[in-house]
């Protein structure tokens, strides 16, 4: 059960409500099915030692991987009236294990038993049982997110209002002991405490608060808000806002690097080859999967397994925080002399990881000193501890088993500049004309052509400068468009606002990230969560002006939870 920062209440309290709520005449709504008990066994001790190696060791070994899973979770996870086992994770899992070549085993967990379930190796990994919050990361790591689900808000379907603002001050719902009412408590912090809040037993006795008028509002999950209004979907609407997006992804010991990277590594496959997207669309027909959602790696290959995860030691070599905060100083890579740079694209880009890091210093209250080097040599660095963080890198699972990435800061890749007013949307109008492709943007007619190639389409090409690319459509009529990563058509379209644009469509997807010290859960949360802290308030987007073309800002995933971290306020101030 997760910890409410707000709403506390004492028995005496909840059973006299519940004499009040048992009252109430409710509607006939279906009641959720009673959670299926299993036996807890108290821990003597409750510190866990970090494991002596990854459980990947021992998937390998057995060939079985063993997951932890709620019987009562659906859409995600639900043991059926047919004694199956089925669910969106479930199927996920099959499919991994599936690719893995070996068998998966299914435990049932409780969430008041999950924890122990995975410290002690009963399970390898937890699904269903967790959502990523903050407020967990001390015990547990989590792998890529799969999913972004959320805490909704459902009103009357004759109700007068929109949007969450119109509901501070009216009274809303939530049952306890629920995420429900952790979003509710973060939310009305954020408000200062300005919210008229109801607290229920059940999510049957909620609804009927709602549809009887006792309240304007019933926060849940949106999949339990489906569910409980299955038969009365024309007395109730769910607002389009979220009041908390929740990400989804399975759980794994806190130091088992090896684990979380080959589930994560996995879940991009199924990512990459449609597997995820048809099981979306299977188990959340009214939604439709981004076309983003999962963002890709370099080096994902084509197949993966745990031996490609063998052998990697469980615990960091070093632990950067200690001594960044003892020191008060964040050494950095991968900043260039701005002299050095070739072209304004690298000089913008150089330009944000410096003061991108110079912001992140500035909040945990450190100097930054920064090193001059090749990525090769920044890399290096990083392994040997003389560095603690490395700017502008793309994540590489050629690079995962030695190093770290943060969450991504800012995304680039293939685009089609046209001129303002052309009618060109995409390769399907660019027959028979010619492209242009910018000298040094290695692979771009290799990339340009495989895009031709699938319509058919016969294309010409043009090489120009980054420079001249601007020149080459508005004064020179050479080409018809320019084929080139976003990060080489940034100024041109600053430049000339009103005489270029993109094409909506993103032809590719690469992230840039932070690289950090291998397997330091710490410092890593510390680095991301200022990260989401520096987007929610806008910082982010204000210091990477000079680059946003268009939408090159990932959609970012904020982790639900507190803005402090390690003692540190990461809030702007």
């Amino acid at each position: 059960m997760l910890k409410s920062p707000v709403f506390a209440i004492t028995l005496f309290v909840a059973a006299a409500l519940f004499g009040a709520a048992a009252a109430q005449d409710p509607l006939p709504i279906p009641t959720l099915a009673v959670p299926t008990l299993v036996a807890y066994e108290a821990l003597d001790n409750p510190t866990v030692d970090l494991p002596p190696e990854s459980a990947v060791t021992e998937i390998i070994s057995s060939g079985v991987f063993r997951v932890g899973v709620l019987y009562n979770e659906p859409p995600y996870s639900q043991f059926t009236l047919q004694g199956d086992l089925r669910g969106f994770e479930i199927d996920i899992l099959r499919l991994i294990a599936e690719t893995w070549g070996i068998d998966v085993e299914f435990i049932q967990v409780t969430r008041e038993n999950a924890l122990d379930r995975l410290n002690r190796g009963r399970a390898h990994a937890v699904a269903s049982a967790f959502v990523h919050y903050r407020n967990l990361d001390d015990q547990i790591a989590f792998s890529q997110t799969f999913m972004l689900g959320r805490q909704a808000m459902m009103v009357r379907a004759d109700s007068p209002f929109q949007s969450l603002t119109e509901l501070v001050g009216p009274r809303i719902g939530y049952v306890i002991g629920t995420r429900s009412e952790y979003a509710v408590g973060l939310w009305s912090a954020q408000l200062e405490d300005r919210l008229n809040p109801q607290f229920y037993l059940t999510l049957d006795r909620a609804f009927a608060a709602l549809a009887g008028g006792e309240i304007d509002g019933l926060v849940a999950e949106e999949q339990d808000l489906l569910r409980v209004t299955a038969g009365y979907a024309d007395r109730a609407r769910i607002l389009d806002e979220a009041l908390l997006r929740e990400p989804r992804a399975f759980a794994v010991r806190r130091h088992d690097a090896s684990l979380r990277n080959l589930l994560s590594h996995s879940i991009q496959l199924l990512a990459r080859d449609g597997r995820l997207r048809r099981l979306f669309q299977e188990y959340f027909p009214e939604s439709e999967l981004p076309e983003d959602a999962i963002a890709l790696w370099a080096g994902i290959g084509e197949t993966v397994d745990p031996t490609q995860y063998a052998g990697e030691p469980p615990q960091s070599l070093r632990v950067a925080l200690p001594q960044l905060l003892g020191a008060g100083v964040l050494r950095v890579g991968g900043i260039v002399d701005g002299e050095q740079l070739p072209s304004a694209s690298e000089a913008q880009l150089n330009a944000l990881n410096l003061a991108l890091v110079h912001e992140m210093g500035r909040r945990w209250g450190v100097s930054v000193e920064t090193f001059s080097s090749s990525a090769a040599d920044a890399i290096d660095l990083l392994a040997r501890g003389e560095l603690d963080i490395v700017a502008g890198m793309q994540p590489d699972w050629l690079l995962a088993a030695s190093m770290d990435f943060s969450d991504p800061y800012f995304l680039h890749g293939d685009r089609l500049m046209v001129g303002a007013n052309s009618r060109i949307a995409g390769f399907n109008d660019l027959r028979g004309r010619i492209i242009g492709l910018v000298i040094g943007d290695e692979g771009a007619r290799e990339r340009a052509q495989a895009w031709a190639d699938s319509i058919n389409a016969s294309v010409r090409f043009f090489q120009t400068r980054e420079a001249g690319a601007a020149l080459q459509l508005l004064e020179f009529n050479n080409v018809n468009a320019v084929y080139a990563d976003s990060l080489l058509l940034a100024a041109h379209l600053q430049a000339n606002p009103n005489a270029l644009r993109l094409t909506d469509r993103w032809y590719s997807r690469s992230s840039i990230t932070f690289g950090l010290p291998y397997n330091d859960p710490d410092f890593r949360l510390l680095v991301n969560y200022t990260i989401q802290e520096l987007a929610r308030d806008g910082t982010l987007e204000r210091l990477s002006g000079a680059l946003i073309v268009s939408d090159d800002l990932p959609d970012f995933e904020i982790t639900p939870g507190e803005s402090q971290v390690a003692g540190i306020n990461l809030a702007g101030a």
